[in-house]
């Protein structure tokens, strides 16, 4: 298989992916520190963590629907070489 680069898309959502990791870290980390853990730092953690697995699922959604554009084109091809073989017999 042909090296596939990175599209626009997964580009966009790296640098986004980055930032909310960095921002919200900082931001959570900043609030435990003047208040400390109350249900409500708890329930923000939970549901940073929430946006940061719906990144990372996106990304791998991203990726694997790349990879089968590659094997649906190669499978294309195997069918047009069959066909011409099954023509010239």
């Amino acid at each position: 298989m042909r090296e596939r680069k990175p599209n626009v898309f997964e580009k966009i959502l790296l640098v986004v992916g980055v930032a909310i990791l960095m921002v919200g870290y900082g931001l959570l980390h900043w609030q435990i520190s003047r208040i400390g853990f109350t249900i409500e730092i708890i329930t923000a953690i939970f549901l940073w963590l929430i946006l940061v697995a719906i990144i990372i699922i996106t990304a791998a959604n991203e990726n694997i629907k790349e990879e089968l554009k590659q094997v649906v084109e190669l499978q294309l091809q195997e069918i047009r070489l069959l066909r011409e073989e099954i023509r010239r017999k």
